[in-house]
């Protein structure tokens, strides 16, 4: 996983490159660069968690072209009257078997790239956005629908907040790579044999926060508290159904 999170930098800085070529020529540019730690489960359903640093990269041209951690590198192909609506490439970390004791004996989940479709609404301060997620190289494992509603709400001139209700629909083919236990799995493991199926995965909330220190200079931050359920949160691979994240950066704006 480490590797992989190298490999994107390294494309993403490349993409920053060819941004930062542009962007003296081009104010229609927007580029934030930074650096988030996040506290996070080992795995999805795991009770232990783990602190790990990314980079962060924010790059968008006329609201049309972008690339960000939660989208990908797409392109709206449709951006009026408060409606977005695009295609990007994201990529999905897969899941390694040696990342904790509890996954000894399932394999390994390969990694690989994901194409996106993504839908968003704004009305005034409320906004509905989903995103279609599907991994095309390595596992195949499937789709998700993830589906948030939220509000924008700005204290001062300075501070941002963006609270948000957030629940994700998984296809049979995600859960049964992630969530179900074959019988081979069985043995090697010692968890018992266990299917499970198409649903909503979980449900949940997140608050993702700015603070503008100046112009260029800013602080985030994110918090998210979800709950595992019907399928996923009886599978004997989950520690725990209740899954925490905390998150915290800072960055540079161009």
């Amino acid at each position: 996983m480490v590797r992989s999170i190298f490999v994107l930098f390294h494309i993403a800085l490349m993409f920053f490159v060819f941004v930062s070529n542009s962007y003296c020529q081009d104010s229609d540019w927007s580029v934030r660069l930074g650096a988030t730690g996040m506290y996070k489960p080992e795995y999805e359903g795991s009770d232990n968690y783990e602190f790990q640093a990314m980079p962060m990269i924010d790059v968008n041209w006329r609201d049309t072209i972008f690339l960000n951690p939660g989208s990908g590198l797409g392109v709206y192909l449709w951006n009026r009257n408060d409606v977005k609506v695009g295609a990007s490439i994201g990529y999905s970390f897969g899941r390694d078997e040696d990342e904790t004791s509890d996954l000894h004996g399932l394999g390994d989940i390969d990694s690989g790239a994901t194409a996106n479709i993504l839908f968003k609404w704004k009305i005034e301060d409320v906004f509905f956005d989903t995103r279609y997620e599907h991994q095309f190289t390595g596992e195949n494992t499937g789709y998700q629908i993830h589906i948030g509603l939220g509000y924008d709400l700005q204290l001062r001139e300075k501070i941002i907040f963006k609270p948000s209700v957030r629940t994700t629909f998984a296809s049979s083919y995600y859960m049964e790579k992630y969530f179900s236990i074959s019988q081979s799995q069985s043995l090697r493991s010692g968890l018992p044999v266990y299917d499970s199926d198409s649903g909503f995965k979980s449900v949940g909330f997140q608050i993702m926060s700015m603070y503008m220190l100046n112009r260029h200079w800013g602080l985030q931050a994110m918090a998210s508290y979800e709950w595992l359920v019907g399928d996923a949160a009886d599978s004997p691979v989950v520690k725990d159904e209740k899954q925490y994240l905390l998150g915290i950066g800072v960055s540079y704006t161009f």
